[in-house]
C-alpha cells in the first residue's frame, strides 16, 4: 500500500503549485542584433500582468539608463510596451523588468540586444526570479501552517472531545494560528503594494484571507466550530482563487486547490492538535480510540491529497525532462522524498495502533514533523516558476523590423501566407471556411519549418503560436539567396509541404506597384491562361484561356487601387522583375514578374479558397 501511494504521488503536490508568468517572446528579440534602432521594446507574457509605470528599465553598455516612456499595458496584460528614444546609438542595451504575478509574486529578470553591432557578446535572456524570494516562501509557509493550525486544529480537537471526552485539553492553538495567518497576508499584500503602487486582483484576494483569518481570532471563542471551520473553508476557497491554476482555469481549476489545500490542512492541524492531548494526557490508553479515529480519516485525506496533488501537478509539469531539468522539479522530487516518508511513518504509526499509546509518540511526531517540513518545501515551490507556461500563444505576431518578404502559397487545401522579416519569420495558415473575423471554433494546425542559407545546411525554426492560424519564430537570415521550407496540416484538411525562396536583403519599391497598375490601364486587348486550384493535393488543373483588355483584368484583382502594400521586388531574366506582396487582413498573397514596360506577363494568387496562376500573351 506504501508502493501504491507512493506512486500515486509520484506528481502529486503537498500545497498547491503556483506558476509564475513566463516571458514569450521580446522585440527586439532577446540576444540578437537589429541593424537598425527599433522605436520600442515589447514583451508578451504567457498571463496577464501587473506593472508600476516605471517598473521596465533600458540601460546602455556602460549602465547609463535609456529614457523611456512609461510602461503601457496591451493585449489584456499580457503584453507590455515601452517606446525607446527616436535616435538610439548603436550598442547593447539591456532591458530589465519587474511584474507581478496574478498571485501577487513579484517576478524580475532582464535580457539583452544590440543595435547595429556584433551579437556575439549578448547573452540573451535572464531566468526570471522572484525579487523577495525568500521572504515570500516564509510568508507563504507561515499562511499554510494557520491554515493547518485553523481547520485541522478544530478538526483534532472535535476528534478529541468525541473520542477522548475526559481526557485533559491543552490551550486552543485555533486563534493564535489565525493571528499568524492574519500578518502573513497582509505582509503579502503590503509587499504586493509597495511594489506595483496598486493592490490588483491578488491584493483584493490577499486582503480578502487576511480579514477573513482576522475574524477567526475574533470570534473563536464566541461562536461555534462550525462557523470557524466555515470561515475557514471560505479563506481557503479564496487562495484557490488567488492560484495558478484558479485563475488560469476558473472554478474547475480552482475547486482541485481547494480540495487539495483543505485535505492537507485538516491531515497535519488534526494531528498536531492530538499530539498536544496526547503529551498533556502522558500518551495513556483513552487516547487509542483518538488516534484510531484519526488513522482512519487521515487515509482519506491522504488519498485526497494524492489525486489532488497528481492532477494539479500533470497540468504544471509538461515533461518528465522538465521534472528533472529544472528548480521546480527538482523542488518537486524533493517533497515527493518527503511525502513517502511521511506515508512510511504514518504506516508505522498505523501498526502500532494496536500496542501501548506511548509506542505512537515517535512515528507519529515524526509524520508530524516531516508535514510540516513538507509544508515548508511546498511554499518554496509555490514560490518558483513552474515549467509550464499557462499557453505559447503569443496573442498575435510581434511588430516586425525593417522590410518584410511576403510570399504565399496553397498547400492542399490550405493556404500558407509568410512574412519574413529581420530576425523573424511569420507564418499564417488559413482554410476555405476558415472565416477571417475570428468568430466560431478554428481549426487545429500543425507546422514545421526549417530554412537553409546560402553555403549552410537547413536548420529548424522554433515556431510558437500568435493567434489565429499564426505561427512566429526567430530566424537569422543569410545574405543571398536561401531556401523556407514548410511542412503544414491541419485535422480534416489536406495539407503537404511548399518551398519558399528566400533572397535577403530584399529591395522594396513603393512607386512600382502603381506604375504596373497604369501599364495594365493602357493595354488593350490581351490573351490570358489562367489555371485554378482549390486543392494543390490531386491532379493538376486544366488551364482555361481567355481574351480580356487591361482596365477590366485590374478592376477584378485585389490589387486594383491604393492603398498599396509593400512591395519586394527581384530581378529575373530579361530585363523582367519579379513583384511580391501580401494582403494578410484577406489571406492574400500575390507574386508578379513584370516586363521592362511594367506589364504583367506571369501572376500566382494565393486565397483561402483557390490557388490562381495566369500567364499573360500580349499582341506584337
Amino acid at each position: 500500500m506504501v508502493v501504491v501511494a507512493a506512486l500515486l504521488v509520484l506528481f502529486g503536490t503537498a500545497l498547491p503549485a503556483s506558476a509564475h508568468p513566463t516571458l514569450l517572446s521580446t522585440t527586439p528579440e532577446a540576444g540578437y542584433s537589429v541593424t537598425s534602432a527599433p522605436d520600442r521594446v515589447t514583451m508578451v507574457f504567457d498571463e496577464p500582468v501587473s506593472v508600476a509605470p516605471r517598473a521596465v528599465r533600458v540601460d546602455d553598455d556602460s549602465g547609463r539608463p535609456v529614457d523611456i516612456s512609461e510602461v503601457t499595458r496591451e493585449q489584456g496584460g499580457r503584453r507590455l510596451v515601452v517606446k525607446l528614444p527616436a535616435e538610439l546609438p548603436a550598442a547593447r542595451y539591456v532591458v530589465r523588468w519587474e511584474v507581478t504575478a496574478q498571485d501577487g509574486d513579484v517576478v524580475a529578470a532582464s535580457f539583452d540586444f544590440a543595435v547595429a553591432t556584433d551579437a556575439s557578446g549578448l547573452s540573451g535572456r535572464e531566468a526570471e526570479s522572484g525579487t523577495a524570494f525568500p521572504l515570500s516562501a516564509v510568508a507563504r509557509w507561515l499562511f499554510f501552517l494557520s491554515l493547518a493550525g485553523v481547520l485541522g486544529g478544530v478538526a483534532g480537537e472535535w476528534i478529541a472531545s468525541r473520542a477522548a471526552p475526559d481526557a485533559r485539553r491543552p490551550r486552543s492553538l485555533v486563534r493564535p494560528a489565525a493571528v499568524v495567518g492574519t500578518l502573513a497576508a497582509a505582509g503579502m499584500l503590503g509587499s504586493l503594494v509597495i511594489a506595483t503602487g496598486r493592490p490588483g486582483r491578488a491584493g483584493y484576494l490577499l486582503a480578502a484571507e487576511a480579514l477573513g483569518l482576522a475574524l477567526v481570532a475574533l470570534l473563536r471563542s464566541r461562536v461555534r466550530s462550525w462557523l470557524v471551520l466555515a470561515i475557514a473553508v471560505a479563506v481557503i476557497s479564496v487562495e484557490a482563487l488567488r492560484n495558478h491554476l484558479g485563475t488560469q482555469r476558473g472554478v474547475p481549476g480552482a475547486l482541485v486547490i481547494a480540495i487539495h489545500l483543505a485535505s492537507i490542512s485538516v491531515w497535519v492541524g488534526a494531528l498536531v492538535q492530538l499530539l498536544r492531548v496526547g503529551r498533556a494526557n502522558s500518551f495513556d490508553s483513552r487516547l487509542r480510540r483518538a488516534f484510531a479515529t484519526y488513522a482512519r480519516l487521515a487515509s482519506a485525506l491522504f488519498l485526497l491529497v494524492a489525486a489532488s496533488g497528481t492532477l494539479a501537478a500533470l497540468l504544471l509539469v509538461p515533461s518528465l525532462d522538465a521534472l528533472t531539468a529544472t528548480a521546480y522539479g527538482w523542488t518537486l522530487i524533493g517533497k515527493l522524498a518527503l511525502v513517502v516518508g511521511v506515508a512510511a511513518l504514518a504506516w508505522i504509526a498505523r501498526r502500532r495502533l494496536s500496542a501501548a499509546s506511548t509506542a505512537l509518540i515517535r512515528p507519529v511526531t515524526a509524520e508530524a514533523a516531516t508535514i510540516v517540513a513538507v509544508l515548508a518545501v511546498s511554499a518554496l515551490l509555490v514560490s518558483l516558476p513552474s515549467p509550464a507556461p499557462a499557453t505559447r500563444d503569443l496573442g498575435y505576431p510581434v511588430r516586425a523590423t525593417g522590410p518584410v518578404i511576403q510570399l504565399g502559397s496553397l498547400v492542399g487545401q490550405i493556404t500558407v501566407g509568410v512574412a519574413a522579416s529581420e530576425n523573424q519569420l511569420v507564418v499564417r495558415l488559413g482554410v476555405p471556411d476558415d472565416s477571417q473575423t475570428g468568430e466560431g471554433e478554428p481549426p487545429s494546425f500543425h507546422v514545421a519549418a526549417s530554412v537553409t542559407g546560402p553555403g549552410s545546411p537547413a536548420a529548424a525554426v522554433v515556431l510558437s503560436p500568435c493567434g489565429r492560424g499564426c505561427f512566429v519564430g526567430p530566424v537569422s537570415w543569410r545574405t543571398g539567396l536561401g531556401h523556407l521550407g514548410l511542412r503544414v496540416d491541419s485535422a480534416g484538411w489536406h495539407g503537404g509541404t511548399v518551398d519558399f525562396p528566400i533572397h535577403w536583403t530584399p529591395l522594396v519599391a513603393r512607386d512600382i506597384l502603381p506604375r504596373v497598375r497604369g501599364a495594365m490601364l493602357a493595354q488593350g486587348p490581351f490573351r490570358v491562361a489562367e489555371a485554378v486550384s482549390s486543392d494543390t493535393s490531386g491532379p493538376a488543373p486544366i488551364s482555361q484561356t481567355v481574351t480580356i483588355d487591361g482596365p477590366t483584368f485590374i478592376e477584378s484583382d485585389p490589387y486594383a487601387g491604393p492603398p498599396d502594400p509593400e512591395v519586394v521586388v527581384q530581378p529575373a531574366a530579361g530585363g523582367r522583375r519579379i513583384l511580391s506582396f501580401g494582403l494578410p487582413a484577406e489571406g492574400i498573397y500575390v507574386e508578379l514578374e513584370v516586363d521592362a514596360s511594367y506589364r504583367i506577363v506571369r501572376e500566382t494568387l494565393a486565397a483561402p479558397n483557390h490557388l490562381a496562376q495566369r500567364t499573360f500573351s500580349y499582341p506584337r
